[in-house]
C-alpha cells in the first residue's frame, strides 16, 4: 500500500506524469490512498470572509466558523474536483470520509491552542475493505469524534496516521518544493537524527515542520520509507533509518 498526501498546490502536482504513475501502480495491483487538504483555497476563502488565518508550527488554528467553511470546501468542492480529475484520466476513484462515510476517527489535538483541530486515532477498516479493487481511494483531512463532531486535521498528520494504521509500505508527501531544503540545497537522503538536528537548528521551519514530524512518527511506527517531493517522478527527499 502507498499513501500519498497532496497539498494546497495540488493542481500543479497533478500532471500527466502523476496520473501515469498512479496507473502503473494500480496495474501492479498496489493499493493507493490519497489524502488531500485544501490549504490555499481555505486560506483565500477565510480571508474573503474576514476570518483570521493563524498557523502554529504549520498547523492551522480553526475556529467554529472556519470549521464550517473548511468542511464545506473539503467535502463539497475540493474532493469532488479531484475525483473528477482522476475519472477524466481513466482512473477509478472512490471518495471516502464525507457524508456518512467517515473513514478517519479521532479526537481534539489541543482545543485550547488549536480550536477545532483533531488528530486521527483509528479508522473504519470496513470502509477500506468495501472499496473496489483497482481504484484510488480519495480521502479529505477531516476526522469525526465519538460524539459525531467533525474536526480539521493537518493533512500531513492525517496521511501519517493512515500510513501507520494501514501498515503502508511507503508514505509520499507532495509539497510545493522539490524536497527538504537546507542552505537552498535539496537533501536527497535524511536519517531521523539528521532531520531532528535540522529542525532544532532552525533550518527546517514553517509548513515543513509537520511534514518532518509526520515522517519521523511514521518511521517509528513501522512505515519503511517516507518521501517528500513536489512530483511523483522526482526523487525529492527520502527519509529512512
Amino acid at each position: 500500500m502507498i499513501i500519498i498526501k497532496i497539498g494546497g498546490n495540488a493542481i500543479h502536482q497533478l500532471t500527466e506524469d502523476f496520473f501515469k504513475q498512479i496507473q502503473i501502480w494500480l496495474d501492479q495491483e498496489k493499493q493507493i490512498i490519497i489524502v488531500h487538504g485544501g490549504g490555499q483555497l481555505i486560506t483565500a476563502t477565510s480571508q474573503f470572509f474576514n476570518l483570521p488565518v493563524q498557523k502554529i508550527d504549520g498547523i492551522r488554528k480553526t475556529s467554529p466558523a472556519e470549521m464550517l467553511l473548511t468542511q464545506g470546501l473539503l467535502s463539497n468542492v475540493i474532493q469532488p474536483y479531484f475525483a473528477q480529475l482522476f475519472q477524466q484520466h481513466g482512473i477509478n476513484c472512490q471518495p471516502l470520509n464525507f457524508n456518512g462515510y467517515t473513514l478517519l476517527q479521532g479526537q481534539y489535538l489541543d482545543q485550547s491552542q488549536y480550536g477545532q483541530v483533531g488528530q486521527v486515532t483509528s479508522i473504519k477498516t470496513q470502509l477500506l475493505a468495501q472499496s473496489p479493487t483497482n481504484s484510488v481511494i480519495l480521502i479529505n483531512s477531516l476526522v469525526q469524534t465519538p460524539q459525531g463532531q467533525l474536526l480539521n486535521v493537518n493533512a500531513d498528520q492525517a496521511a501519517q496516521a493512515l500510513a501507520v494504521l494501514t501498515q503502508a509500505q511507503e508514505l509520499i508527501l507532495l509539497t510545493d518544493v522539490p524536497g527538504i531544503l537546507v542552505d537552498q540545497e535539496v537533501q536527497t537522503q535524511l536519517t531521523p537524527a539528521l532531520a531532528q538536528q535540522f529542525m532544532q537548528e532552525g533550518q527546517i521551519t514553517g509548513g515543513m515542520i509537520p511534514k518532518i514530524k509526520a515522517a519521523l512518527a511514521s518511521l517509528k511506527d513501522g512505515v519503511h520509507q517516507i518521501t517528500i517531493t513536489d512530483q511523483l517522478n522526482h526523487p525529492g527527499t527520502t527519509i529512512t533509518h
